[in-house]
């Protein structure tokens, strides 16, 4: 599993790589734009679905499959009955999101743009194509996951990026803000082809019938659940810009921008450990055997949990350099990059939650249990729209930020909360304190760089003063969390380090 894990994390981080030079090369072709509010504004809704699709179909079908696994004849006849359903709901999904996104243009244009209408019925167009092809993939997706071809879904994902960075570079001049969309289309029809080829499911769909599937209650009903809990993780973003968009043009696109870096942290530090331990998490519970894995499961969350606090630590100490160097040319000035920097550590907080929740979320679907953070999932986009409304006055767009991360944060211990509940001896007030102290050696090591950073500028170059002050913080952290907070996990990941360098190296 070491070995999935590595290949898995290493493309995502690539993706994430890549998407964040997306970003730069966005930045510096449109800026903080109405065309970039726009395209912000567009894409968020059909994100709703299609930011959470391959995760229902992951966290309902997975362990479903795991049911058949004695019966591989049961278990093709059972992908093929989904996949004909699966399919027709991607194309009404294209068809009348385009059809409504049109009717209410209006809503995503910024006021006093009229003439920027064609330009989001275009974008529109490409983006819902995309999100479409986005949907029949992630049931592709889960099927390949669950065959343990985890390197075949995740290489796929540096698709999106790659394309939309090439399409911008070649055509942003004639195509304005289009051609991000145009990148994004082609490379969800792409990676929907490459799935389609790979999963081999079958295209005869005559025989098929929803009355002889089984589990089709089940599943409804789960994922009718596992929607709602994964309702924190997309509608907050819309939310957001809906808030934002009342308040100066390029709102949206600070918070766009934030997204991005803290979909870049969340991904990288979780999400390729959360893709590969849950087939095997679903088969422990299917079998009852789900909580000999609960102090491993309670394990990889903390060093989940370190690496992510520590990684936007350094960020948040050195943002304003990191987004002057990579970010202020172009259409994004000085100005722009104090903006950002103003959100942005904002939603780098609550990507150490996401994270975190990330790995728990898996804990519950494996268990079967979705009504408790179904439950969540209803409570948190309220509370968030009540608070985002309420700072935006006092903050601005950072408000929202600040709203983002407080939400976020309050989900991630609620869930802690309802998780321990369920266990004796898992998740217990020493989880808690190793967050306390893990977190209070990061703000040192934060505290100490950010003191030294102007001194560090003055004397050397931007870049020479990132890296050195990256090593500074990586110190600091390393002798606070050892020797005054006492952290055995640092020993625990070094040990991990050193055995799997070895063994390497024979």
């Amino acid at each position: 599993m070491l070995k999935d894990t590595l290949l898995v994390t290493i493309c995502l981080i690539l993706s994430s790589v890549l998407g964040f030079i997306a970003q730069i090369v966005f930045a510096s072709s449109f800026g903080a734009s109405a065309q970039m509010d726009i395209y912000f504004n567009i894409l968020s809704v059909p994100a709703v679905v299609t930011g959470i699709s391959a995760m229902i179909f992951s966290s309902v079908l997975i362990p479903t499959f795991a049911k058949f696994k004695s019966n591989q004849l049961e278990l093709n006849k059972f992908i093929n009955s989904i996949w004909i359903f699966i399919l027709v709901f991607g194309v009404l999904f294209t068809l009348v999101g385009f059809v409504i996104s049109v009717i209410n243009m209006d809503f995503f244009i910024p006021k006093n743009e009229d003439h920027l209408k064609d330009i989001g019925i275009q974008v529109s167009l490409m983006v819902w194509i995309g999100s479409g092809f986005t949907i029949v993939s992630g049931y592709l997706s889960s099927i390949l996951n669950y065959n343990k071809q985890f390197f075949k879904v995740a290489w796929t994902s540096l698709l999106p990026a790659s394309f939309m960075i090439i399409i911008v570079l070649l055509f942003n001049k004639n195509l304005g803000v289009r051609s991000i969309s145009l990148g994004f289309c082609i490379a969800f029809i792409l990676q929907f082809i490459i799935f389609l080829k790979a999963s081999k499911v079958s295209l005869n769909f005559i025989s098929l019938n929803f009355k002889q599937i089984p589990y089709k209650k089940l599943l409804l009903k789960q994922s009718f659940l596992v929607t709602l809990s994964l309702l924190p993780f997309t509608i907050l973003v819309p939310i957001s810009y809906f808030w934002a968009s009342k308040l100066e043009i390029g709102s949206v696109s600070y918070l766009g921008y934030s997204q991005s870096f803290a979909g870049f942290l969340s991904v990288a530090v979780s999400m390729g450990i959360s893709i590969v331990s849950f087939p095997d998490l679903a088969d422990k519970f299917a079998n009852e055997k789900g909580g000999d894995s609960l102090y491993k499961f309670e394990k990889t969350l903390r060093y989940v949990l370190l690496i992510a606090m520590f990684a936007a630590g350094a960020f948040i100490a050195l943002r304003i350099p990191i987004l002057t160097i990579f970010y202020q040319r172009g259409s994004f000035n000085a100005e722009s990059v104090n903006n950002l920097a103003s959100v942005v550590p904002w939603y780098l907080l609550a990507a150490v939650f996401v994270g975190g929740l990330n790995l728990l979320r898996n804990l519950f679907y494996s268990k079967g249990e979705f009504k408790y953070i179904a439950r969540l999932g209803l409570i948190i986009p309220i509370i968030f729209f009540i608070l985002a409304g309420f700072l935006k006055e006092k903050f601005s767009f950072v408000g929202i930020g600040i709203a983002y991360a407080l939400t976020f944060a309050a989900l991630f211990f609620m869930t802690v909360y309802l998780a321990k509940n369920k266990e004796e001896k898992f998740l217990t007030n020493n989880f808690l304190i190793f967050i306390l102290r893990n977190a209070s050696a990061v703000i040192i090591a934060s505290l100490f760089v950010s003191i030294n950073l102007p001194f560090i500028l003055n004397i050397t170059s931007q870049l020479v003063s990132i890296v050195s002050s990256i090593f500074l913080f990586s110190a600091v952290y390393f002798l606070s969390s050892k020797f005054i907070f006492k952290l055995k996990e640092i020993d625990e990941i070094k040990l991990i380090l050193i055995s799997k360098l070895k063994s390497s190296i024979k």
